[in-house]
């Protein structure tokens, strides 16, 4: 039975309970006014009995014969007043005897029947008797005689009466006997049910006691269990990130590598297998990174932090990087700004370039034919804040409703037909837009199939001044032009500074110390710092870097972060710690741990920069450079002979 029946019944048991509590009350009620009247009754009887009355008859009856015969046997004439005070009391008992409603408790005795026609006779005789003045003594004396003769019938009226009364009162006291004893049925009757009720009660309170216990313990149980699914996930999301920081990590080698072997001299056919390979390698590292994303969500490792960032040179980042895709499938790639775009504006310029790079990429990856253009309109809003719209517009296969509704799903593909043809984990768009929420903002998307899709990313910012060390920014109109858009955009020089400088510095001969356990990208760097001109010494862990360290002082500190022995971060303290000039030395961490706290950790442990791999010459020189033209002046530089006597 479930609870709901469970509850019918337990209210139908409680208003049948209720419903025989209710007669039982009632039934004890009725007995109990019973009961009063029968005693208000009894009282009256006592009151005002026929006993009393009787008892006062005979009383003066024998009073007025106790007189009658003193004035008989006394000499002289008889007390006529006193005889005759006592014959009217004598006369008024016996009215009352007659008239009083009490009296019909004995009329039906044969003493009362014998006595009264006896009575009768003698009234009248005494009333003669009475009448005559003066009182004659010898009528008297025949009155007395008639008196002394009907005594035995008044003796035997006042026991008659006595027996009617006792009679009554012991039938009086039987009924209210039964009474009392259906009282004290009824009363047991009312004891055993509640008796039976507060069981049926503390059965149920017992029940509902054990149902709570049961549920606590579901609870309890379900709570663990969420415990458990949330660690499991953790641990799952912790070993994706691991496994994902363990594949980058060869990956920087072989991209290294191959990019290294496409700068050699090639034949066409190994061009175009070096291309494939690379292909290939971009788009694997893609998935991880979408992997190693979607772990660091659910982990709550990955969070938004805005800093000033320059519009004009984030948006030459990812022309870019978006440019040559676009080139390579001979399509038309532009970045349209319209006026009154701030220069410089609080936000997290690493996820923003990740949402850009994923819409960018799709449109790209779905359009066959025409171009994409990226355009970037202000959108005032009313806090006083600016809002901009970054939409992403192409020329591609469009998108019906059926699978606009499903578009941000996790997981969710077009179809496998389009899936296999174009690739992708579909993890980028749900990691968009939760990103572009993580900020405030939010991903729409209008598109029709066969004509293309446009991809709107709205997000709030705070406009800002540029940083003290920002140097002279360029507008962002001058670079990007207004409306109508320009087309296959070149990276443009944004003006950003190399240093505080703003003048690069020369990276010949310096002494580099490389703290790299994997021995393919100790390799790798080794190459990219000999084409600098570069010394480069190499060290397997942290703790031959601090041993280096100690022994001879370097221009520049290249470290990774995950090794064994010791780890670069904790070798970075160390060397930061050191005095005189390693201990200002540029430290520039590469690693392939891109977890969202992972360039924090490395800033907090005194690095001067933050490098993630694979890393590109390009990259890696850049860093350096501002590293370099940011040091202090008092740096001395390794190269200079006499800074190392």
């Amino acid at each position: 039975m479930n609870g709901s029946g469970k509850n019918k019944r337990y209210l139908l048991w409680l208003a049948v309970g209720t419903g025989v509590l209710a007669v039982a009350m009632a039934v004890l009620l009725g007995l109990q006014i019973t009961q009063k009247r029968a005693i208000e009754r009894a009282n009256d009887l006592r009151a005002d009995s026929v006993t009393a009355l009787v008892f006062q008859f005979e009383r003066e009856f024998l009073r007025f014969r106790q007189t009658l015969e003193a004035s008989v046997i006394r000499p002289g004439a008889p007390d006529a007043d006193n005889l005759t005070l006592r014959y009217d009391l004598f006369l008024s008992r016996l009215s009352l005897l007659r008239e009083n409603p009490t009296t019909e408790l004995i009329t039906h005795r044969a003493e009362y029947q014998a006595a009264m026609p006896h009575l009768d006779d003698l009234i009248a005789e005494a009333d003669k008797v009475m009448a005559a003045n003066p009182l004659n003594k010898k009528d008297l004396a025949t009155l007395l005689v008639a008196f002394n003769t009907i005594g035995v019938d008044v003796q035997a009226l006042s026991l008659a009466a006595n027996s009617e009364v006792a009679a009554l009162l012991e039938s009086q006291d039987k009924t209210m006997l039964q009474q009392n004893d259906e009282i004290i049925r009824l009363t047991l009757a009312q004891l055993l049910f509640l008796l039976v009720a507060a069981g049926a009660l503390a059965l149920r309170q017992r029940r509902q006691e054990q149902e709570r216990q049961a549920l606590e313990d579901l609870t309890h149980e379900l709570r663990e269990a969420h415990f458990r699914a949330e660690a499991a996930n953790r641990g799952k999301s912790q070993f994706l990130a691991n496994m994902s920081h363990e594949l980058r990590t060869p990956f920087n080698g072989m991209l290294g590598m191959m990019s290294l072997l496409e700068s050699t001299p090639l034949t066409p056919v190994q061009v175009d297998y070096i291309k494939t390979a690379k292909g290939s390698a971009n788009h694997l590292l893609t998935l991880l990174n979408d992997i190693l994303d979607v772990s660091a969500l659910e982990a709550g490792k990955m969070t938004v932090n805005p800093e000033p960032v320059h519009l004009a040179a984030l948006l030459s980042e990812v022309n870019a990087l978006m440019n040559p895709l676009a080139v390579e499938k001979q399509l038309k790639f532009s970045i349209v700004v319209q006026a009154d775009l701030p220069p410089w504006v609080l936000a997290d310029a690493t996820r923003l370039k990740q949402i850009l790079f994923n819409l960018v990429s799709n449109a790209l990856k779905f359009t066959e034919h025409g171009g994409v253009t990226l355009t970037i309109v202000p959108r005032p809003r009313t806090d006083g804040n600016t809002g901009l719209a970054f939409l992403v517009e192409d020329t591609g296969i469009g998108m019906d409703d059926h699978v606009l509704s499903r578009l941000f799903q996790r997981f969710y593909q077009v179809d496998g037909g389009l899936a296999r043809k174009f690739g992708g984990t579909g993890l980028g768009l749900e990691i968009s837009q939760t990103l572009a929420r993580m900020m405030g903002g939010a991903i729409e998307v209008e598109s029709t199939p066969g004509k293309g899709s446009v991809f709107t990313l709205h997000l709030p910012f705070t406009t800002c001044p540029a940083p003290p060390n920002a140097g002279m920014s360029v507008a962002i109109q001058t670079l990007f032009k207004p409306l109508p858009a320009t087309t296959a955009t070149h990276a443009p020089d944004t003006g950003a500074p190399a240093g505080a400088s703003g003048i690069a510095a020369p990276l010949e001969a310096l002494r580099v110390l490389v703290a790299e356990d994997h021995p393919v990208n100790r390799k790798f760097v080794g190459i990219l710092l000999d084409k600098m001109g570069c010394k480069a010494t190499f060290c397997e862990n942290g703790q031959v870097a601090v041993d280096a360290a100690q022994r001879e002082v370097f221009d520049l500190v290249l470290m990774d972060v995950h090794m064994p022995v010791m780890d670069g971060l904790t070798a970075a303290r160390i060397i930061r710690g050191m005095p005189g000039p390693m201990g200002q030395v540029p430290i520039i961490v590469l690693t392939a741990d891109v977890m969202n706290d992972a360039k924090e950790q490395a800033m907090a442990a005194g690095v001067n920069d933050f490098v993630t791999k694979p890393v590109q010459i390009g990259q890696l020189q850049a860093a350096m450079q501002k590293c370099l033209a940011a040091a202090p002046a008092a740096l001395p530089a390794a190269s200079d002979p006499a800074a190392q006597a």
